[in-house]
């Protein structure tokens, strides 16, 4: 088959050519470059989508990362306001510590000057025997019932030492118990019984005796057996005698905190020699002043 020809002329400033193509390979390359003009459309709309989808991608990641920053910057926050919150707790929780501590150490101080939990040597003398030590007016039978020292009376242990402050607690002397509370052998004969409303102390004529909760005097002077006598009125009808003084040292309406001296130990009114006796009452009923030197946590039926 003869060759198909073309000519085909290619003009420039500088001359002018001829060239003769074979038109059946322009035939064939034509679809091929057609071919080929669509595949670089096509990677070109792909590289297109492609930028675009990076961009798309990009625009979330960034907005992906600031959401992460942000909840980063809230963490931090959280963490911040955490350790300053601790903080404050752990200077609240110290402070209280603090308080607490300083509070125990004040109750133990007034307790070991009241003498709470020492229980007073007994040298009462053998049964049948005169007392050289004793004495008080003689009384109906009469014994209270037990009584707790705090209880109701302090909720709160930020209220706890002014409450004992306020209840006859501890020793009023330091002496040795001559006599205790109830019945006991007439103290002149060593015979007979009668009822002892209180606590006898042996001592030394002069010594000094205080009184054991804080309170106002309502009674100083002379009263029949109880010879020199000082009545002080606590809280929670608390009433608190010392009796047999040989001196006062209060004066009727004068008030006291607890361990202040009232009188000076003697041997006035019914008395068989120096000593002190010392009664607890309340609302008028005698209690055991032994109740009253060491703690417990009996429930006050009657607050």
């Amino acid at each position: 088959m003869p060759m198909a020809r073309s000519t085909v002329l290619i003009v420039t400033p500088e001359q002018t050519r001829s060239l003769e193509v074979d038109t059946r390979l322009l035939a064939w390359l034509r679809p091929l470059l057609m071919g080929l003009g669509a595949s670089t459309v096509l990677l070109g709309v792909g590289l297109v989508g492609l930028g675009a989808q990076h961009l798309i991608s990009r625009a979330d990641s960034q907005q992906a990362l600031n959401e992460r920053r942000q909840e980063i910057n809230a963490l931090r926050q959280e963490v911040a306001d955490l350790k300053n919150f601790t903080s404050a707790e752990i200077n609240a929780k110290l402070a209280a510590l603090k308080k607490s501590e300083q509070m125990i150490g004040d109750l133990q101080t007034y307790l070991q000057a009241r003498g709470v939990n020492v229980k007073p040597v007994s040298i009462e003398p053998p049964k049948g025997q005169p007392n050289p030590a004793a004495g008080g007016p003689i009384m109906q039978a009469q014994v209270g019932k037990p009584v707790p020292y705090t209880g109701s009376f302090a909720n709160d242990a930020s209220n706890l030492l002014e409450a004992l402050q306020s209840i006859p607690l501890g020793l009023p002397h330091e002496g040795g118990m001559t006599s205790a509370f109830g019945e006991r052998a007439n103290p002149f004969t060593g015979r007979g019984a009668e009822s002892h409303g209180g606590l006898d102390f042996k001592g030394t004529t002069g010594d000094p005796v205080q009184v054991t909760a804080a309170g106002r005097v309502v009674f100083a002077g002379w009263q029949g057996g109880y010879g020199n006598l000082v009545e002080v009125a606590h809280a929670h009808g608390y009433n608190t005698l010392y009796a047999h003084l040989s001196r006062i040292e209060v004066e009727k309406g004068q008030q006291l905190t607890a361990g202040e001296v009232v009188g000076l130990l003697g041997s006035t009114g019914r008395s068989t020699g120096p000593h002190l006796h010392y009664e607890v009452q309340r609302r008028g009923e005698r209690q055991n002043p032994e109740q009253f030197l060491a703690l417990n946590d009996a429930a006050d039926s009657n607050p």
